[in-house]
């Protein structure tokens, strides 16, 4: 390979030949490092061309049509091409750059000051402060606990309106009042309420079919509707704007699942919420959603939405959460205790003792004064044949006086996860003591 001159090159720059010309006498290939050193010139180049190309973009006086594309004076409030509302050029700019900005005044602003007003009933029975509220406190205030819902369907809904601490409610407020806007223009505000609500509870319905044994709360589920339903329109419209429609709504999609797992979110929610909005919005174009013969569909869809979150509000802001103690509810996740309980009995029974014992300190570690030291084979033995007695006792409640009754029925709604993933066993014989303090997260009661 011979060196090239600099001559027949004249568009590289006085710099590179002078680095070329000492690596050459240091022993580097003089051409190959030329052209190497010429590629990345014009890379760099090409992005600072890009970025004042983008700046001009941002810049730009004039306004863009977001239906049809036609450049229009800044000062124009509809297209004249189309006939579209353009909007203020102040958000056309934040859109260039990328943000999409809440409306002052938008039933998603409003949806989103009523999550906010939840919040801060749950805080302050919370005792405010910064942390997350208690599982405890979620499940009183309306959360989805899975061994309540059969008896409390309700917690469906109200759970879309619950959130578990100030990251998880900033983000999805914010996303709701950013991405809402937009459905509200295609479809109308008492639509995007509707589906919003629609939307967060068939999330929860799909969650509670395949996800984990969990307290589950958060709007995410039905945000992930809305964004579904803008991403669907946009693909089923196939038009440069539809496909950025689309665009924007996958990378929301994308961040709302990424900080689903850097929070450990319930991500089936998000699925499922986002699968629904998106068959809505491929299938329901909103030029037929607006078509006369769908005005009763509209009003149901209205009533849903205004019945449904009104209704949920209602529900969370009566709640009177029950009295637990402070030392233990900060201690305990009820997610924590029961999964534990079903490692520790799932391996005695499997007679693999180390992992059985491993899994039993982790548990005596949630409960403050039981040291895992203490944790022998007997204990653990012990733990789990406390688990079968109180799982054979549940059903015999009869002799119970009312309050004891309601009392020990709680406890048992408690435990059911636990006797559901764990094989009957017969416990040893021996009655249990009866229930006369009020329920707490504690181990089953053992003599």
């Amino acid at each position: 390979m011979t060196d090239e001159p600099a001559a027949n090159k004249p568009e590289t720059d006085a710099w590179i030949e002078k680095v070329v010309n000492v690596a050459g006498n240091l022993g580097f290939n003089k051409t190959r490092l030329r052209w190497k050193l010429i590629r990345w010139q014009d890379k760099r180049r090409k992005a600072a061309n890009l970025r004042e190309q983008q700046k001009l973009h941002i810049g730009y006086a004039h306004k863009t049509c977001g239906e049809c594309g036609a450049i229009q004076d800044k000062d124009e409030t509809v297209c004249t091409a189309c006939g579209s509302k353009l909007g203020k050029r102040a958000f056309q700019v934040m859109g260039r750059l990328g943000i999409l900005m809440p409306v002052a005044i938008s039933m998603s602003t409003l949806l989103a000051i009523g999550i906010l007003i939840v919040y801060a009933r749950v805080w302050i029975a919370a005792g405010g402060g910064f942390g997350s509220p208690s599982g405890y406190l979620l499940v009183d205030f309306g959360g989805r606990w899975p061994p309540l819902m059969h008896d409390e369907p309700w917690r469906l809904l109200t759970a879309v309106f619950l959130h578990a601490g100030i990251m998880h409610l900033g983000f999805n407020v914010l996303a709701i009042a950013s991405v809402g806007p937009q459905l509200e223009e295609l479809y109308g505000r008492a639509t995007m309420l509707g589906m919003f609500v629609i939307t967060g509870v068939l999330a929860n319905v799909g969650a509670l079919q395949v996800g984990k044994l969990a307290v589950g709360i958060g709007a995410s589920g039905g945000l992930m509707g809305l964004i579904g339903i803008i991403a669907g329109y946009g693909q089923r419209l196939g038009t440069a704007r539809g496909r950025g429609l689309r665009d924007a709504m996958l990378k929301w999609s994308a961040y709302t699942i990424i900080f689903g797992f850097a929070v450990g979110a319930d991500n089936w929610a998000h699925v499922f919420g986002l699968i629904a909005g998106g068959l809505f919005g491929f299938f329901v174009r909103p030029e037929l959603w607006r078509r006369r013969a769908l005005i009763p569909a509209r009003v149901l869809m209205a009533l849903v939405g205004a019945v449904g979150t009104l209704g949920a509000i209602a529900i969370i802001m009566t709640r009177t959460p029950q009295p637990i103690d402070e030392r233990q509810s900060a201690s305990v996740d009820m997610t924590r205790f029961t999964d534990g309980y079903i490692s520790v009995c799932t391996a005695l029974y499997a007679d693999d003792l180390p992992r059985a014992l491993e899994a039993a300190n982790k548990v005596s570690e949630l409960y403050e004064g039981v040291p895992g030291s203490k944790m022998d084979a007997a204990a653990v033995a012990e733990m789990c044949d406390g688990l079968q007695q109180l799982r054979q006792s549940c059903d015999t409640t009869a002799s119970m006086t009312g309050e004891a009754r309601e009392q020990y029925r709680q406890m048992c709604t408690m435990y059911q996860p636990v006797f559901a993933a764990l094989p009957a066993r017969p416990p040893k014989s021996r009655e249990m003591p009866p229930v006369e303090a009020p329920l707490d997260a504690g181990a089953p009661a053992a003599d």
